[in-house]
């Protein structure tokens, strides 16, 4: 019967253990033992789980060798790992490499540290995020920093997360960033946008090139242009060919090679008899100018013109009156408004003169050069009040203005306009330079602004509450009104018997002073002396305020108490302070001495075995050595 239940239980167990662990591989052997209880592994440096499950080990244990192992023949089974080396002293770190920027397909070297033991047969992968977060390993390994790798030909430009993992046991080390640079794109039209564009013989176009991607640029057009290592975005060339062409991108390329290209801008040269004129690269909201200022007007002309013709910039106000301003053979037209024209709204257009044709017209803003006037004021102002400069402005605006005090403001839409200013002292304003849209204007005008200075007065702080001890530093405040000059200085002062004013020893430039109170006479223990603060440049003489102030070694202990008592009793005697401050430290007849007492009176208790007298034999407080008055006596009563 023995043996039957031997036989049950070994039956038991193989059905047990193939429902639960499978050998990984040939290196998967047990250590110590192991406990069945399930756990969700985690990395040992950032402490993000890995999601398998492995079995919780007693005593050292590794990870297998690879987390995506799937080879086991037992269904249900969970990888077993070799316990050969210990975990808890491994760590891996991947290097910052943030500062790469390459393109798809480069190779790239990710370095990375490590500390600890790993197995033998461990290598380190790089892993790279995918867009849905998830990270993907790279084929390359290598069995020591820094893993060299190569980026996909075909990923999408943008920022990648990176780590370096190790196989065995398995780590995840910390997460750095590369970015992916995007490949060069070039899209060709004409610089107005459109794909076609219609000129007159001679006359030119501009084509445009724009980019996107990183740069620099090279491209080629089909017409033999090359441009190469180009910054420029966009990118424009005229052309002015003698028949219709079409014009396409050939190549287009960036550091990260061959890029792709869109567009096709098809020139028409017509030779129709009919003449027309059409302007071009018109602003939306037409035309803003200044007097005086050249204005490029690009335009187009079909048909067949005489060798003789010109054209000619004309413009014309509310009446509808065109007059030239401008007169030449080709497009475009640089232009200039004549001064003296009055600002306003005018209408722009483009004329020929052999034959005779006009084009559509353009709105066209004229504005007139900035004048800029300082009212004339002369202003008040409290000291540190501050007060406002009157400002008017005529011509195009926004303006702007420099004072003579270096006050600067911009972007001023306002006329009159208020400009703040708060002078130290009395200043006359001018201005250095003003203008609005046309540039520098026109300015004058000036203001003087006057400083209220008030005048100097120091007054003493109130110190009627304050109690002090002779010869003791205290802190005196004070305020004051006015300007002292650089070289000035505060001092205090302290009155004698007669009100003569006698200088204490004070430190500081600015309140509070720093004062050591020294009464020149001393009516009483306790006596009133009146204080003040003096300035000596310019010389002026503060309020005076009073406080009380206690003599030296005026302190006194006065002993009482005592009485009748028997052997083995007790009796209390009291110490009474007066004159001085506390803190009180006394010693008596007895040998028993107090420190720094603020009790008052203090009472305490003695127990003589015979008759004893006690005295006060010292006291001392903040304001020096004091003295005793009175004896106590405690008779012991023997009979």
């Amino acid at each position: 019967m023995i043996s039957d239940k031997k036989y049950v239980f070994a039956a038991l167990l193989v059905v047990f253990l193939g429902q639960s662990i499978f050998l990984p591989s040939s290196k998967a052997v047990f250590s110590n033992h192991v406990s069945l209880t399930d756990t969700t592994r985690r990395d040992s440096t950032s402490g993000q789980s890995e999601g398998s499950i492995v079995p919780r080990f007693v005593g050292n244990f590794v990870a297998p060798n690879d987390s995506t192992q799937k080879d086991s023949t037992l269904v249900g089974a969970v990888p077993l790992v070799v316990a050969n080396k210990p975990t808890d002293s491994i760590r891996l770190a991947t290097s910052d490499v943030s500062y790469l920027a390459v393109c798809a397909g480069a190779s790239v070297q990710i370095p990375f540290e490590v500390s600890g033991a790993f197995n033998p047969d461990n290598e380190f992968k790089v892993e790279f995020s995918t867009p849905l977060g998830e990270f993907r390993p790279m084929p390359e390994a290598s069995k020591q920093s820094p893993v060299k790798t190569q980026i996909p030909a075909n990923w999408a430009a943008g920022p990648y997360q990176v780590r370096v993992v190790s196989s065995s046991p398995r780590f995840v080390g910390s997460t750095s960033s590369v970015s992916v640079l995007p490949s060069a794109h070039a899209h060709l039209d004409f610089a107005d946008g459109n794909f076609t564009t219609k000129i007159g013989p001679g006359q030119n176009a501009t084509l445009r090139v724009s980019f996107t991607g990183a740069g620099p640029w090279s491209f080629a057009l089909s017409d033999g242009t090359a441009v190469r290592n180009t910054f420029i975005n966009p990118y424009t060339k005229t052309v002015a060919p003698l028949v219709s062409a079409a014009y396409k991108l050939t190549g287009v390329g960036n550091a990260c090679g061959s890029g792709s290209k869109t567009g096709e801008a098809v020139l028409q040269v017509s030779r129709d008899t009919v003449a027309k004129i059409a302007l071009r690269a018109v602003p939306k909201n037409g035309f803003r100018i200044c007097t005086g200022v050249p204005l490029q007007i690009d335009f187009a002309a079909t048909g067949k013109y005489f060798s003789a013709n010109q054209f000619e910039v004309q413009i014309a106000d509310t009446s509808n009156r065109f007059v030239p301003i401008v007169a030449n053979s080709t497009a475009p037209l640089v232009a200039k408004i004549p001064f003296g024209t009055r600002a306003g709204r005018y209408k722009l257009r483009v004329a020929s003169s052999f034959p005779v044709a006009v084009s559509d017209t353009a709105d066209v803003e004229v504005s007139l050069t900035a004048t800029t006037i300082l009212q004339k004021d002369t202003l008040d102002m409290d000291e540190g009040k501050g007060t406002a400069l009157t400002l008017r402005f005529g011509g195009g605006g926004p303006w702007f203005v420099l004072l003579s005090d270096g006050t600067y403001v911009n972007d001023i839409r306002d006329s009159a306009y208020l400009l703040k200013v708060n002078p130290y002292n009395s200043t006359a304003y001018g201005i250095t330079s003003a203008g609005g849209l046309c540039g520098v204007g026109d300015y004058g005008g000036g203001a003087y602004v006057r400083v209220k200075i008030p005048p100097t007065t120091i007054s003493t702080v109130d110190l009627s509450s304050r109690v002090v001890c002779a010869a003791t530093e205290i802190d005196v405040p004070f305020t004051t009104t006015g300007r002292f000059w650089a070289a000035n200085q505060f001092k205090a002062q302290i009155a004698d018997s007669l009100g003569n004013w006698t200088d204490l020893p004070s430190t500081g430039r600015e309140s509070p002073l720093k004062v050591k109170i020294k009464p020149t006479y001393a009516p009483d223990t306790l006596s009133r002396q009146r204080i003040r603060i003096v300035a000596t440049a310019p010389a002026t003489e503060g309020s005076s305020a009073s406080l009380r102030v206690y003599q030296l070694n005026s302190a006194q202990a006065l002993l009482a108490g005592g009485g009748v008592i028997r052997p083995g009793g007790a009796a209390r005697l009291q110490i009474s302070f007066k004159n001085g401050l506390p803190p009180w430290s006394f010693s008596l007849s007895d040998g028993t001495s107090i420190s720094g007492t603020f009790i008052n009176p203090y009472r305490m208790t003695v127990a003589p075995r015979t008759t004893v007298e006690y005295k006060v034999t010292s006291v001392t407080n903040t304001c020096g050595a004091g003295a005793a008055v009175g004896t106590a006596t405690v008779k012991v009563d023997t009979n």
